[in-house]
């Protein structure tokens, strides 16, 4: 039976079960085999005594003067003695027709006086253990083998065979010390050969005993795993496979009332990679469990909410029509899936803000294929996972071509960065009181040998799904780091550089060492480095995010928060961070001029930047109003298309102003 064929888990208790069986059904025919040997030698010896007996009231008193002669001889003497032959045949007559291989007298000291085997005669048997006891009184049998018949049984003395050896006291049921003590051989092969057959027989029943029990066995642990296959072992809820089985049988329930709808609402739990690393896998699992328990206060009585796996759970739908359409049904339910997703979950004694995304397929009963439905189901999913946090999406006919393009995509990025066509630009910081460019932030770009320049909107988020992300970020942070070297040699040696940290390389465990090795191998000072991360993400993992920007700035590397105020951070979490730089939104800045909703956002910002003594730069400047209204509220550095938009690095090296920076840095880097 191959062992290999049981599911794992079960694996080593199956082959324990299979030798404690195979074990059981060797004891139970050892056992049987036993007790019938053990029987054969007590016949045997009632036997031997019966022949003993003969012999010791027929031939001892005729042979006792010449046996006495035999003691304390040679060995060589003691055999030719010629009364042996004469005593050997009349053993023989005595003994004829019962079985009895061989017969030996023995002296009070254990030695043999006498046997049928000539070449025995002269041999001490006194350290016999059988002997001693025959010596005292007690008559004493065992099992024994072999090889050589002696005269009596001449005929059958080519092969080996079984022999019960009794040795009998001659005056037996006397309790002293005896005179003489007969060995008698008896040949049980015959008997002991239908032992060994009946031994088989019964191994083999206990065998197949065994095999039976095992087999049950072994159905058991199959279907035990294939339930445990089928109920999720961190949430406890069914899978898949549970739920394509209850959505059919909801459909037969509802019979052919086509006016129902039936279709599946799929929750995607996102960010679960990032709570990993943050807390560890327990704190995961913890998410997983607290996800599930409230999607279960919505499921109701029936089993309706099933584990697809990962980080996805299944609602099945069943809704009796109300009028509203398939689009308002969809709608309904996933607000009502968010709005419990409102309060942070607890786990391990953090706060995880819940990142989720909805899938949804509908169809009438009796239209509806259970997998079919599932699948767009999934489809729909993937496309909210892609248009961001907080999205449900319905299916609709067509969508799978979008997903199936996005894969095509991904395979095209993966070309793209073997085949070196991802390009670090660069957009100047520009100093607030001044336009000497004093700084620059790196930013990625796909030249595409058909399209041409690829802007990051349309691949960073595959980049993102994929964590293609970890090994493009960081070739930029390479480039960027490199190149900012020589610009520092070149125009500026205080120049600086950003980069941009996605939420995929924040959670990344070999972040800090990477950051380490490639100014190591740069030669740029950390100092020169600034990492910039969403306000958006550090409000959703803010106890993660400060340890990991605390370690940043253990390495002397700048924290800028980027996008700042159209994220949800609290002015506590703020404080607690250990950023040096914030960067205000182009929203606010772009309207601020105009709104005053927007410059109070901007001035209350750059009030807060002033109050936590952060640098404070503006993004999206595009105008010369916009730069004015910039330096009016304090901002220290100005970033935009007034100044320039993102360049490759000839264009900007041949648009950096030329003020005598160039001369001041050719200077430092040769002094």
């Amino acid at each position: 039976m191959d062992i290999s064929s049981i599911p794992g888990r079960y694996q080593t208790p199956a082959a324990a079960l299979f030798a404690l069986l195979l074990g059981a059904a060797w004891l139970t025919a050892w056992g049987w085999r036993h007790q019938a040997e053990n029987a054969v030698i007590d016949r045997e010896l009632q036997r031997s005594i019966a022949v003993a007996t003969g012999l010791s009231n027929v031939l001892l008193p005729r042979y006792t003067t010449d046996l006495r002669r035999v003691t304390g001889k040679r060995v060589d003497a003691a055999r030719n003695l010629e009364f042996l032959d004469a005593l050997r045949e009349d053993v023989s007559k005595q003994v004829q027709g019962q079985r009895v291989a061989r017969v030996e007298i023995l002296d009070s000291l254990g030695a043999v006086v006498f046997s049928t085997e000539n070449g025995e005669v002269g041999r001490n048997r006194s350290g016999d253990p059988g002997v001693t006891s025959a010596l005292a009184g007690e008559a004493h049998a065992r099992m024994t083998h072999g090889n050589r018949a002696g005269v009596i049984m001449e005929a059958d003395a080519g092969g080996g065979r079984d022999l019960v050896q009794a040795y009998v006291p001659a005056g037996l049921g006397v309790a002293e010390r005896q005179d003489a003590v007969f060995g008698v051989y008896t040949d049980v092969s015959e008997a002991m050969s239908g032992v060994r057959e009946e031994a088989h027989t019964i191994w083999a029943i206990a065998n197949l005993a065994g095999l039976t029990v095992f087999g049950v066995a072994l159905m058991i642990l199959r279907r035990a795993e294939e339930a445990q296959r089928r109920k999720d072992s961190i949430t406890g809820l069914p899978g898949r496979e549970n739920a394509l089985a209850v959505m059919s049988d909801a459909q037969r329930r509802a019979g052919t009332d086509t006016s129902i709808h039936i279709g599946w609402l799929i929750v995607g739990v996102q960010r679960l990679r990032q709570v990993s690393a943050a807390y560890g896998h327990q704190a995961a699992d913890e998410v997983l469990r607290q996800t599930s328990l409230r999607l279960q206060e919505m499921s109701g009585a029936e089993p309706r909410l099933f584990r697809l796996g990962g980080e996805a759970f299944a609602l099945l739908i069943v809704e009796p029509e109300t009028g509203t359409s398939d689009g308002e049904l969809a709608e309904r339910l996933s607000r009502e899936v968010m709005e419990r997703f409102v309060a942070p979950l607890e786990c391990e004694g953090n706060s995880v803000v819940a990142d989720l995304a909805i899938g949804v397929a509908l169809s009438r009963v009796g239209n509806a294929n259970p997998e079919e439905l599932m699948n767009q189901a999934e489809v729909s999913l993937t496309e909210a996972k892609r248009r961001g946090s907080g999205r449900w999406l319905l299916y609709v006919p067509g969508l799978e071509q979008g997903v199936r393009d996005r894969l095509q995509s991904v395979g095209g990025l993966r070309e793209a960065f073997e085949r070196k066509q991802f390009r670090v630009y660069y957009q100047p910081l520009v100093d607030a009181h001044g336009r000497a460019w004093i700084g620059c932030e790196a930013l990625v770009r796909w030249k595409h040998p058909v399209k041409g320049i690829v802007l990051p909107d349309s691949f960073i988020p595959l980049l993102e799904e994929t964590g293609l992300i970890i090994e493009v970020g960081l070739f930029v942070l390479r480039e960027a780091c490199r190149q900012t070297v020589a610009w520092r040699a070149r125009f500026n040696p205080e120049f600086t550089v950003s980069v941009n940290l996605s939420a995929r390389q924040f959670t990344d465990p070999n972040l800090l060492a990477n950051i380490r090795e490639v100014l190591d191998d740069t030669k740029l000072p950390a100092t020169a480095l600034t990492i910039e991360v969403t306000e958006t993400f550090l409000a959703m993992e803010p106890e993660y995010a400060a340890g990991v920007l605390a370690d940043l700035r253990k390495l002397g590397v700048a924290v800028a928060i980027d996008d700042f105020g159209v994220g949800y951070s609290s002015l506590s979490s703020l404080r607690r961070l250990p950023v040096n730089v914030l960067k205000i939104d182009r929203s606010f800045v772009i309207q601020a001029p105009h709104d005053p909703v927007d410059a109070s956002i901007a001035q209350a910002v750059a009030a807060l930047a002033r109050g936590l003594n952060l640098t404070l730069v503006a993004e999206g400047v595009e105008t010369e109003a916009q730069a004015e209204f910039s330096r009016s509220i304090g901002c220290d550095k100005l970033q935009g298309y007034l100044y320039a938009r993102p360049l490759d690095v000839a264009d900007f090296e041949a648009r950096f102003p030329r003020s005598g920076n160039e001369e001041q840095g050719a200077r430092a880097a040769q002094g």
